[in-house]
């Protein structure tokens, strides 16, 4: 092995990176190049100007906010109320593979009296679900769910797919769909996911989800549910996929299922125990390039690496019991949900957050009006631009406070990659919970890097980070107090 291929590995292992195989980029780059690439990158994420960026005006039947996302650099839209949708690639660079394509109003399925109520795009995939139910009109009542699945760039089945369509299990779903349930896709490499939530008439959350492998099989087995006791004191539902075979649900908790068997129901592994003062978790979503690890028929031209999901990064906002409006941001290293056989947590099916949170976890503070977005091992967060350290909730804090835009970067490489610029973290860090007396020390090692740039709190709806780009979503200039996505602002780092 040559010095240029151990110094490779060493890099990608300190970045937290994985090799995509077989790639264009590959086999006409050498190894020292793809090396020095890798490098170079790392210190233009620490160099974090945020200055220069282009804007993408949305197209305004689409500026919804709940009905856009972004996957793999195409923004995906959709449009309930027309039974319409979009995909166009946000400023291609010259050698990406790109799908446009717009669906006119009714055009989506092709069943009749079919209403779509939940559409998602993976354009690495050439794939498009839809999830419909047949009716005339919206009328409550007993209607099945159905999941279509075919390609962006045509009509017709996927290639890939086991079938045209996805069945629900008996267990999966409710028949007795009422407008206000919330029905959500959700596609991750080989798996798709259908959420169900509904509240009963006691005010409880209900929820299902079930999982499928849909390049096998239109039917799956892999079905959860659960009912959330107190939802109006913030205990929320939600879930993430970590690599191939492992399922997280946020809650209360956060439990770890094994879902390498989708004949069955997921397999609890743990349950880590967040701090007793926590009442509700928020998931941050995350970048979404470790689901296309094994399959890269778009990203090829792109990238030679991806995320480990074994050793990356996830963001949780959480409230505080008792604390008026104070909020906390963690974000936890998920090497700690793939390394279960250490001594100390052998036999343990509940895992306290003693024994797991400090050592692989940070905590800062959060507002109503901070956004977060993480990508990789690197976490964005917005903090008021005076006092960012100190102040935590909203007390203090006017509507026209300006804000500041934070890099912090958690992989192993970043305090030598900095180069001198940002200030490296090693120390713990301890939040007192006054009401409660709890102190919550966490000592996860990091580079902070602060941007000079400002933005008033009503500029900026979300952080959205897709590998070597930042999307800031902007509000409509004509009502900026909406939910609605005027503008999004590109910055490529």
């Amino acid at each position: 092995m040559s010095s240029s291929e151990l110094q490779y590995i060493t890099e990608l292992g300190g970045q937290r990176l994985l090799p995509v195989p077989n790639t264009d980029l590959e086999n006409r780059t050498s190894i020292f190049k793809r090396l020095q690439l890798m490098r170079d990158k790392a210190y233009a994420w620490f160099k974090f100007d945020i200055h220069c960026f282009e804007t993408v005006t949305i197209p305004e039947q689409f500026r919804r906010y709940g009905n856009t996302f972004l996957v793999n650099g195409h923004l995906c839209l959709f449009n309930q109320e027309e039974q319409s949708a979009k995909i166009f690639p946000i400023l291609p660079k010259p050698s990406q593979q790109t799908i446009e394509r717009d669906w006119s109003p009714g055009s989506l399925c092709s069943i009749p009296n079919a209403d779509c109520i939940d559409v998602f795009m993976d354009p690495a995939q050439n794939l498009i679900a839809i999830a419909y139910i047949i009716l005339s009109g919206w009328l409550e009542g007993s209607h099945s769910i159905y999941i279509d699945l075919g390609v962006l760039d045509g009509d017709g089945v996927h290639p890939q797919a086991a079938g045209r369509t996805l069945f629900l299990s008996n267990t999966g779903s409710r028949d007795d769909i009422l407008a206000s349930d919330n029905l959500m896709l959700d596609i991750f490499g080989r798996h798709i996911a259908f959420r169900h939530d509904r509240f009963n008439e006691e005010d409880q959350e209900i929820w299902w989800l079930q999982i499928w492998d849909w390049q096998h099989s239109t039917t799956s087995s892999c079905v959860l549910s659960d009912t959330i006791i107190n939802p109006e004191g913030g205990e929320s539902f939600d879930f993430c996929f970590l690599g191939n075979d492992r399922l997280l649900t946020v809650g209360k908790d956060l439990k770890l299922y094994s879902i390498e068997d989708l004949s069955q129901a997921p397999q609890l592994l743990a349950c880590f125990m967040m701090p007793v003062s926590v009442t509700s978790i928020q998931l941050v979503p995350m970048d979404d390039d470790i689901a296309h690890s094994s399959q890269l028929q778009m990203q090829a031209q792109l990238t030679m690496w991806t995320s480990d999901p074994t050793n990356r990064i996830l963001s949780l906002v959480t409230h505080i019991r008792s604390a008026g409006s104070n909020s906390f941001t963690f974000v936890i290293s998920t090497r700690i949900f793939f390394d279960l056989q250490v001594g100390v947590f052998e036999g343990m099916m509940s895992i306290p957050w003693e024994c797991w949170g400090p050592l692989n976890a940070r905590i800062f503070p959060h507002h109503l009006r901070c956004r977060v977005g993480v990508s990789g091992n690197r976490a964005l967060h917005t903090f008021p631009s005076t006092g960012a350290t100190v102040t935590v909730g909203d007390e203090g804090l006017s509507d026209d406070t300006d804000y500041k835009l934070y890099l912090m970067d958690f992989s192993p490489l970043a305090v030598e990659r900095r180069q001198g610029l940002g200030i490296v973290v090693t120390e713990p860090s301890t939040i007192q919970i006054t009401e409660s007396a709890e102190k919550l020390t966490t000592s996860l090692p990091y580079v902070s890097v602060v941007s000079d740039r400002t933005f008033n709190a009503d500029q900026l709806m979300d952080i959205w980070v897709d590998k070597d780009r930042i999307y800031l979503p902007k509000p409509k200039i004509e009502d900026p107090d909406s939910d609605s996505i005027g503008q999004l602002e590109v910055i490529d780092i």
